[in-house]
């Protein structure tokens, strides 16, 4: 083999060695982007789960125009799992007109989803790759 066939060789092996590892990078955001789809799905589920609580009348197991019934034991109180196989969820803050509802990931310690709700609009939704939003 001449030289120039070896040059081209090896160009070759590093061109394709580059290709597979960028691959492997876009293969783990995108993981990761679904396990933030995934939280942010769960908290909607959840929030509207509330909202459909707070709009029940006490004798009907609902909270009276209230949040407050779901600062402890919420997802409980609606049938809800607090873990799943994406990750754990929580009412971390209730008031009369307000809820939170934060999940963190199983599989990436350092994701969080954090969904805000006032009345019986869902406000928003923040999601942060941080470890900045917690379950305490």
């Amino acid at each position: 083999m001449g030289q120039q066939q070896l040059l081209l060789l090896v160009f070759g092996i590093v061109i394709v060695a580059v290709a597979v590892i960028a691959g492997m990078e876009a293969f783990s955001r995108k993981m990761e982007q679904s396990a933030a789809d995934n939280l942010v799905d769960r908290n909607l589920t959840i929030a509207s789960e509330a909202v459909a609580w707070k709009t029940k009348r006490d004798p009907y197991n609902g909270g009276n125009a209230s949040y407050l019934g779901l600062a402890t034991d919420g997802l409980e109180k609606l049938f809800l799992s607090p873990e799943t196989n994406n990750g754990t969820f929580a009412v971390t803050y209730a008031t009369v007109d307000n809820i939170h509802i934060t999940g963190v990931s199983n599989k990436y310690p350092n994701l969080g989803s954090r969904t805000y709700i006032t009345n019986y609009t869902i406000d928003s939704t923040v999601v942060a790759y941080d470890s900045s939003i917690t379950l305490d």
